[in-house]
């Protein structure tokens, strides 16, 4: 990770994509115990509204977290980032099983804290699909550690 002074407000970057599998899907749904039919029973599911069986809103987030991972300078350096936070989240298109997902992400604001050990930075976070469709997006707040002085 970077430390907060070496961060640039309006930086953006994209990440490579990511294919949602039903191996995939049925973890996050068990592992965040999701027990409505339509997310664990498929013919219950294709009788929904929706036609077929959708991932919860909220695993969307989750992907994001770990999409945000595989962008290079998020993966090395000396520094430590941890996430704090979430504002403005909205879910606009339901994941699906077949689904691939990309994270594109600008940084919307740089902040000096109390704690002159961090620094807080808010990236506003896209998740997209294959067709280009805005699946979530949401203001992700980190704190930044400075540099040691």
């Amino acid at each position: 990770m970077a430390y907060f002074e070496d961060l640039e407000l309006g930086a953006s970057y994209t990440t490579p994509g990511r294919t949602i599998t039903d191996g995939m899907a049925s973890l996050i749904i068990n592992m965040g115990y999701y027990s409505a039919p339509y997310f664990n029973d498929e013919s219950v599911a294709n009788e929904s509204v929706l036609g077929w069986r959708a991932l919860p809103g909220r695993a969307a987030l989750y992907l994001m977290g770990g999409l945000v991972e595989t962008y290079g300078p998020r993966r090395s350096g000396p520094g430590l980032a941890y996430f704090v936070g979430v504002d403005n989240m909205s879910v606009k298109t339901p994941l699906k099983v077949g689904d691939t997902v990309h994270l594109e992400s600008e940084r919307i604001e740089l902040k000096e804290t109390s704690n002159p050990k961090w620094g807080r930075e808010v990236a506003r976070e896209r998740l997209i699909n294959q067709k280009g469709e805005l699946v979530c997006q949401a203001d992700i707040i980190h704190l930044y550690e400075r540099k040691p002085k």
